[in-house]
C-alpha cells in the first residue's frame, strides 16, 4: 500500500465511526479500536519493509485527525489510543533513523506545538519531546519552545488566573532540559528556588543524583517524605523512593527505619511485608509478626491481606467482622469454611441494616441477594426464610420489597 492508501483508510475508519463528525461513547470505543488495530497492523507491514518514514507519517496524520474529532472520549479512549501512538513513534525512534532522523521528527513536532491541535493532545505530543530527542541542539530548540510557552501563558494568567499551573509545568520542563544539558548544579539550584510544588524538588533530587550528589538528594526526599506525613493526602510515594535510596545507597539503618514506619503507613501491601520479613530470621518471625499484628486496631481493615498472607484466620474473621460484609466477599473463600456460624451472622446483621435502610427496587434486590448467599450456610435457608418473612411483616405496603423476596 502507498502512504495515501493508509492515510484513506486513516479516513474511512473515522467516517464509519462517527457521524457529522462526532464520535459518541459507543462509537468512540470501536474508533479507538479499530484505528488502533489498523496501526498496529501497519506498523508490522511498514517497519518489515523499512518503511519507517512512511509509518511515522501515517501515524502523525491518525494523531492529528483524532484531535480534531469532537467526541466523548469518556471511557479513556484517547489514553489508549496515544499509548499505541507513542509506541510506534517508538519504534520509529529507536530503529528508524537510517530512513528519517531525529531532527525531521522533531520539526514535525515543533510544528504542531504551537496551539493547532487541543490543549490536551497537544500535553501529550509536549510529553513525548521531552522524554526524546536528548541531541545538544534539539535540547536548545527545546528550551526556545519552552521560554515562549511560558512567555505566552505568563500573558494569559493576567486575564485567567489558572494559567499560572501551566507555568510552572512549563518552568520544570525548562529544569529538566537544564539537567539533562549537565549545565553547572549551582545554576540549577538557583533556578529551581523560584519554582514551587512537590514536584520542582523531586525534579531537583533526581536532577542530584544524575550528577551523583547522593546526599542532596536524600536530603530533599527526606524534607519531601516527612511533608507527606504531615499532609496525611493517603499516599507515600516519596517515602517509597526515600525507602530505596536509603537502600541503594546502603544507609541500612535509617533504612530500616523507614520500613518499619511504611509497615504502618502502607499497611497491606504485600511488598511492604514482604521486604520487611526478608530482615528477621526466619525462628523470630513469627513472634516479630505477632507483635507487630497486635499494635493494630481490630477495625484495620488495611491489615487484612496480610492476616490473610500470613494464615492468621482468627485475626482475619475478627477484621472482618469488623469490617463488614464487603470483605467477606474478599475472604470468604479462607473463612467460609473455617466459620460458617460467624460468616452466616455477618449476612444476617447486613440484611438487616439493608431492611431498614432500603427504599427502592435496587435496594431491595440487594437484600434479596444477601438473603440467597445466606443460603449457601448451614442454617442459612432457614435463616433467610424467617428474615423474609419478617421483611414482608414490617413492610406490607412495599409492594416492590415483597415482590423481590417472594422466593424466599
Amino acid at each position: 500500500m502507498t502512504v495515501n492508501e493508509y492515510k484513506k483508510e486513516i479516513t474511512s475508519i473515522f467516517n464509519h465511526n462517527s457521524r457529522n463528525g462526532f464520535a459518541d461513547w459507543r462509537q468512540c470505543g470501536s474508533l479507538e479500536r479499530s484505528l488502533t488495530g489498523f496501526l498496529e497492523q501497519s506498523s508490522r507491514e511498514l517497519e518489515r519493509e523499512g518503511r519507517y518514514k512512511d509509518l511515522f507519517d501515517i501515524t502523525c496524520r491518525a494523531f492529528v485527525k483524532w484531535s480534531n474529532t469532537d467526541k466523548d472520549d469518556s471511557n479513556g479512549e484517547t489514553q489508549s489510543f496515544v499509548r499505541s501512538v507513542f509506541d510506534i513513534w517508538d519504534s520509529v525512534y529507536e530503529r528508524g533513523s537510517q530512513d528519517i532522523s531525529h531532527n525531521k521528527m522533531f520539526e514535525w513536532f515543533m510544528g504542531k506545538l504551537d496551539s493547532s491541535l487541543i490543549d490536551y493532545m497537544e500535553n501529550y505530543l509536549l510529553d513525548y519531546v521531552m522524554e526524546h530527542f536528548q541531541e545538544p541542539h534539539l535540547l536548545d530548540k527545546k528550551l526556545t519552545l519552552l521560554e515562549s510557552k511560558i512567555q505566552e501563558q505568563t500573558e494569559k494568567a493576567k486575564e485567567e488566573s489558572w494559567r499560572i499551573y501551566s507555568v510552572e509545568g512549563y518552568q520544570r520542563m525548562v529544569m529538566q532540559v537544564f539537567g539533562e544539558q549537565g549545565r553547572p548544579i549551582e545554576m540549577i539550584r538557583e533556578y529551581a528556588k523560584k519554582l514551587k510544588g512537590d514536584k520542582a524538588r523531586e525534579l531537583l533530587a533526581d536532577i542530584e543524583l544524575r550528577y551523583g550528589n547522593t546526599d542532596q538528594a536524600i536530603a530533599i526526599y527526606e524534607a519531601l517524605a516527612d511533608d507527606e506525613c504531615r499532609q496525611a493526602w493517603g499516599r507515600h510515594e516519596y517515602n517509597l523512593k526515600l525507602k530505596d535510596l536509603y537502600k541503594s545507597n546502603g544507609f541500612r539503618e535509617k533504612y530500616e527505619v523507614l520500613l518499619e514506619r511504611l509497615l504502618y503507613l502502607e499497611t497491606g501491601s504485600d511488598d511492604i511485608l514482604t521486604e520487611y520479613k526478608a530482615l528477621i530470621p526466619p525462628e523470630n518471625w513469627g513472634s516479630v509478626r505477632d507483635s507487630l499484628f497486635n499494635s493494630f486496631s481490630a477495625n484495620n481493615y488495611r491489615a487484612l491481606p496480610w492476616y490473610a498472607s500470613e494464615k492468621c484466620y482468627d485475626r482475619l474473621m475478627d477484621g472482618v467482622e469488623a469490617a463488614g460484609y464487603h470483605y467477606l466477599k474478599q475472604f470468604e473463600k479462607l473463612l467460609g469454611a473455617r466459620y460458617p456460624e460467624r460468616c452466616l451472622e455477618i449476612l444476617v446483621r447486613t440484611a438487616e441494616e439493608d431492611s431498614e435502610q432500603a427504599n427502592n427496587r435496587k435496594d431491595y434486590q440487594h437484600l434479596a441477594r444477601v438473603l440467597r448467599w445466606m443460603q449457601k450456610y448451614p442454617r442459612g435457608p432457614e435463616l433467610a426464610s424467617e428474615l423474609a418473612e419478617r421483611f414482608r411483616a414490617a413492610y406490607p405496603r412495599k409492594r416492590a420489597l415483597i415482590e423481590e423476596l417472594e422466593n424466599f
